[in-house]
C-alpha cells in the first residue's frame, strides 16, 4: 500500500525534475569497432520534450553507421525518451560523438536540458612502446605431405567401396509399376465401400468416372469435360460401341445422378447394382 501511494505521490508531483545522460556501450573500443550512443532523457508525464529535426554534425574522426532511432514509453508519471545511434570512431584517444540541447516543457516551467558530452575511450592501433605498425602474418605454411602408402591404401579402399555399391544397386534394378486395369480398380472401390460404406458418395463418383475413361480410351476420343447427361447423349449414338456397353452405361449414369447432382444418400444395396453396372460396361466395352 504504501508503495501505491509514493506511486501516486510521484505521478501527482511530476516524478521529478528534467534529466538526460548520455550511455555509449561499450565505453572503450577499438578503432571502427560498431558502438552504441544513446541518450537517455527523463521528464515527469505530461512534458512536451522538443527533439531536433536533425542531428549536430559529427567530427571527421566519427563514422555514422545507423541513423537516430526514438524509444518513447509512459509508465508511472515518468515519461522516457531514448535517443540511440551506431557508430564508430577512427582515431584512439578520448573522443565525444556531438553534444545536444534538449528543451522540456513541464508543469514546473520550461527547462533546456544540455547532457554532458559523452567520451569514449578509443584504443590505439599500435601498442604501448610500438612506432610501426606490426607485420602481416603472412600465408600459413603448406600441411604436410603424407606418406606414399597412406594414400595407396585410401585410393584401394574407394575402390572396394565404390565395386561394392555398383554390384549392390546392379542386384536392385527397380521394377516397371504394373498399371491397374479397370476390373481391377473396379474390385478395389468394392472393396473400399465393403470396408467403409460411409465413402458411398465418393464411390459413385469414381464409378461413373472409370467407366467414362475406359469407354473413351476404347473409342480414342477424350470427353472428360463433358457433364454426364451431353457425355451419354454423345455415346448412345456412336456405333463403334457395342449396344450391351451403352445400355449398361446409360444405366449406370442415369441412377448414379441423384447421388452425384441431388446429394442422395445410397444404400449398399445401391451401390452393389451400380457396381454391377460398372462391371457390364467395362467388360462389354473390352
Amino acid at each position: 500500500m504504501s508503495a501505491l501511494v509514493c506511486s501516486l505521490l510521484l505521478a501527482a508531483l511530476g516524478a521529478g525534475e528534467p534529466s538526460a545522460r548520455w550511455v555509449l556501450t561499450p565505453a572503450e573500443a577499438q578503432i571502427g569497432q560498431p558502438l552504441e550512443c544513446r541518450l537517455e532523457i527523463r521528464a515527469p508525464a505530461g512534458s512536451a520534450v522538443l527533439l531536433p529535426d536533425k542531428d549536430p554534425p559529427l567530427a571527421p574522426e566519427w563514422v555514422l553507421l545507423e541513423p537516430r532511432h526514438v524509444l518513447r514509453s509512459e509508465r508511472g508519471g515518468e515519461l522516457a525518451i531514448d535517443l540511440s545511434w551506431k557508430l564508430c570512431a577512427l582515431e584512439p584517444g578520448a573522443q565525444a560523438p556531438f553534444a545536444l540541447e534538449i528543451p522540456v516543457e513541464s508543469a514546473s516551467g520550461r527547462v533546456t536540458l544540455q547532457p554532458a558530452a559523452a567520451v569514449l575511450h578509443v584504443q590505439p592501433a599500435l601498442r604501448e612502446g610500438e612506432d610501426a605498425p606490426r607485420p602481416q602474418k603472412g600465408f600459413l605454411a603448406p600441411p604436410e605431405t603424407a606418406p606414399a602408402h597412406t594414400w595407396i591404401g585410401w585410393t584401394l579402399l574407394g575402390l572396394l567401396v565404390g565395386g561394392a555399391l555398383v554390384l549392390l544397386f546392379d542386384r536392385r534394378k527397380p521394377t516397371t509399376a504394373v498399371v491397374a486395369g479397370p476390373l481391377e480398380r473396379l474390385a478395389r472401390l468394392e472393396q473400399g465401400f465393403a470396408a467403409e460404406q460411409a465413402r458411398g458418395r465418393e464411390t459413385v463418383f469414381a464409378l461413373t468416372h472409370l467407366v467414362r475413361e475406359r469407354i473413351d480410351a476404347q473409342l480414342a476420343t477424350p470427353r472428360a469435360a463433358l457433364p454426364d447427361e451431353d457425355w451419354l447423349r454423345i455415346v448412345a449414338e456412336d456405333a463403334r460401341l457395342s449396344p450391351a456397353a451403352r445400355e449398361a452405361a446409360r444405366r449406370l449414369l442415369g441412377r448414379a445422378g441423384e447421388i452425384k447432382y441431388a446429394l442422395a444418400t445410397p444404400s449398399r444395396f445401391l451401390i452393389e447394382e451400380l457396381c454391377a453396372d460398372a462391371r457390364l460396361a467395362l467388360e462389354a466395352a473390352a
